[in-house]
């Protein structure tokens, strides 16, 4: 199947269907625009590929076949629905192997019923979540797990064989490709549009979801619910893992530590002047003090991993595990304990909170620390001036925004304790 641009007809249905798409759902007008359309002859229906290229039959575009042009905006609408809920990324997280006539169905549903919502006319026979015996407004993925089950209605005509994914809405939809995609086996290339990058992609998502916010936020029309939660979903910032972010702090810190050279006279400079002996560099061996909070904050499984972090940040800096001491602490401090990894750190406490008393232990040891890490509930009191160790300072609570600041010469890492999973 030999894919080509647009003849002057149809690009001309094509416009105006994409007009019409543009006035049902303004906000999404970005990524209307940002489809690369082919003509797909004997294609039978609108794909798109993971690059942002949308297939046509142009038969349903011109003669006597043609769809009008409000159906030519609905599918189209369809087909963004796809890229922008990156249903064909989302299909490579699901456990193999995928049903892709079935996935296709579940991502179906869960855009048409917000179509449905924004009053655009679908053609008859889409699948919808009452087509599956689903309710509206919920993911793809759990249309999928209905329909995988063995009991439901169209298990068996979702699961059939490859030859039904050919009437399906391409890889851009995380279904097989049709076979006019670029790249396929009938598929040409030769003079066919680039399409989107990976990242371009994911910026039209992006900005797409932006205009959805504001035009919904700004009183000029009614955004579908299931639209408007996309949108939500889209800008919010992904979570860093609190583990990732303590490794990155302690790794800086000791990084930090270990770049501070010193002169020593116990191994004279290779390069000597006669008559006068010149010390040479030394790079001192960093060691690092854990100084946990026992009053009862946080659980020993998550505590126990926070110190794990700690160490293994030391293990791949070149630190050895002797090098890492953990002092656990309430309104007391008890005798250090090498973390090497050989078990559980004994975690002795659950008292009151004084981590000055624990810090203090830390700087007393020998050889003193270099990287002073604190796991607390950030509910005590510091030093009220610095202290010769870099200090970080984990602070652990479900909403650490109610966590009093600790001092601003430390280093402040957020740890919820529901993310440690």
């Amino acid at each position: 199947m030999r894919t080509r641009a647009l003849e002057t007809g149809e690009a001309d249905a094509f416009r105006l269907g994409r007009m019409l798409a543009v006035q049902q759902m303004p906000y999404w007008a970005r990524a209307l625009f940002a489809l690369s359309p082919l003509a797909a002859p004997d294609l039978a229906t609108f794909a798109v590929d993971a690059r942002w290229r949308l297939y046509m039959d142009p038969a349903l575009l011109v003669g006597a076949q043609r769809w009008d042009t409000p159906t030519v905006a609905a599918v189209l609408l369809h087909e963004i629905g796809h890229l922008l809920r990156d249903h064909a990324g989302r299909a490579q997280s699901m456990p193999a192997p995928l049903a892709h006539t079935a996935w296709n169905y579940a991502g179906d549903a869960e855009i048409n019923d917000d179509l449905l919502a924004a009053g655009v006319a679908l053609p008859p026979g889409v699948v919808t979540p009452a087509t599956l015996g689903c309710a509206d407004g919920d993911v793809a993925e759990n249309y999928y797990a209905a329909i995988c089950d063995p009991s439901h209605p169209m298990h068996d005509e979702a699961h059939a064989g490859p030859g039904m994914d050919d009437a399906g809405c391409g890889s851009g939809a995380g279904c097989t490709a049709v076979a006019a995609e670029i790249g396929a086996s009938n598929g040409d290339g030769e003079d066919a549009p680039a399409g989107l990058a990976e990242a371009e992609a994911e910026r039209v998502r992006v900005l797409t979801a932006r205009d959805t916010v504001t035009f919904g936020g700004a009183g000029r029309g009614t955004v579908p619910a299931g639209v408007a939660r996309w949108a939500s979903e889209t800008l919010r910032p992904t979570p860093v893992p609190w583990q990732t972010i303590l490794a990155a702090a302690v790794r800086r810190s000791m990084a930090d530590a270990a770049g501070r050279l010193n002169y020593t006279y116990s191994r004279p400079s290779r390069r000597q002047i006669p008559g006068i002996v010149r010390p040479a560099m030394r790079q001192p061996l960093v060691t690092v003090a854990v100084v946990v909070d026992t009053s009862g904050s946080m659980s020993s499984t998550e505590l126990d991993e926070a110190v794990g972090q700690v160490r293994r940040v030391a293990r791949t800096s070149g630190v050895a595990g002797s090098s890492v001491q953990v002092i656990t602490c309430d309104a007391q401090a008890t005798e250090a304990q090498r973390a090497t990894g050989a078990g559980r750190v004994a975690l002795t406490g659950g008292g009151g909170t004084d981590m000055r008393v624990g810090i203090a232990a830390a700087m007393r040891l020998r050889p003193a620390p270099d990287v002073v890490v604190v796991l607390t509930d950030g509910y005590t009191p510091w030093p009220d001036a610095g202290i010769s160790a870099r200090l970080v300072c984990g602070l652990i609570a479900a909403d650490p925004s109610h966590v009093p600041d600790p001092p601003a010469w430390a280093v402040r890492v957020d740890i919820r304790p529901e993310a440690s999973a």
